[in-house]
């Protein structure tokens, strides 16, 4: 007699596969959502544009919700806000959504309102202000924020995006949750974290105490001089890599280095991630990071 070979496993093969299934769509959806900034999903756009006098580079700062933002620095004792509103399904829906400006002699706030939660739509900015004002705090929730030019100072946050910076800081501070932080040619203190992502790094020199930390990610600097700084990096599950003598002045093993790179009497170097590995590498000409 023949076994006959019971019907159950041929509905759990199923069930799994719908499961499976469920799931795939669910992340894609999810994805779909958390991303949808795409100018394409957009059906209505509204442009906006105001130039501001300042007798004075003194600061400025822009909350956005949903979009990017962009601010390069430039010669001129002005402050140029261009913005484009996108609304997905209504038009109306531009209507709800505010641009609050507050401006004095030498200060500019940028704020974006919506007037009610959960409202398809959102803001990409472009901004021009002038060189050395100091960047109080440019943040956006969705949307990655890019910033080039000479600045006193500046804060930049996001949550769901990366953050690029260029340019001449005093000082700077630059933090994600879920994405990259890319810092090139950067001058003057330099704070970075995120926890979902990494930090990438090309320098001249290290001009001030530099800071960078993530959780899941790597972190890699390249740099084309000699530095002479006070080095530490730690890693929980990777390795670290460097390209420089390091002169050892605590712990020293594959996941830690503690020490001085040349004199070390320069700046501070403080490396940490979690997930990822470290590298502080020597750059070859033009080569990218």
């Amino acid at each position: 007699m023949s076994e006959r070979k019971p019907k159950d496993n041929l509905f759990a093969g199923t069930r799994k596969f719908s499961s499976l299934f469920l799931i795939v769509i669910f992340i894609l959806t999810a994805s779909a959502s958390c991303e949808g900034f795409n100018d394409t999903d957009y059906q209505y756009e509204e442009p906006f544009e105001k130039v501001i006098p300042v007798k004075e580079a003194g600061s400025f700062s822009l909350s956005n919700i949903n979009g990017s933002i962009t601010v390069t620095s430039s010669p001129e004792m002005e402050v140029v806000i261009k913005a484009t509103k996108y609304a997905r399904w209504k038009k109306e829906d531009l209507d709800k959504v505010r641009i609050d400006i507050v401006s004095g002699e030498k200060s500019v706030i940028v704020d974006t309102v919506y007037e009610r939660k959960n409202l398809r739509a959102k803001v990409d900015y472009e901004i021009t202000v002038p060189e050395k004002i100091a960047l109080e705090l440019v943040k956006s929730v969705n949307g990655k924020v890019n910033v080039s030019g000479r600045f006193d100072r500046a804060k930049l946050s996001t949550t769901n995006g990366g953050i690029t910076a260029q340019g001449d800081f005093h000082w700077l501070e630059a933090a994600t949750t879920n994405g990259n932080l890319d810092i090139f040619q950067v001058k003057g203190t330099v704070n970075l974290r995120t926890t979902n992502g990494s930090i990438r790094l090309e320098l001249d020199e290290v001009a001030g105490d530099l800071r960078a930390k993530t959780t899941n990610g790597s972190i890699t600097i390249k740099l084309a001089g000699q530095p002479d700084a006070q080095f530490f990096a730690r890693t929980t599950n990777g390795s670290i890599k460097v390209d420089y003598p390091v002169t050892v002045e605590g712990e020293i093993s594959r996941r830690r280095v503690e020490g001085r790179i040349g004199s070390g009497q320069g700046p501070k170097i403080e490396l940490k991630t979690t997930n990822g590995s470290i590298s502080l590498l020597k750059k070859q000409g033009h080569e990218p990071i």
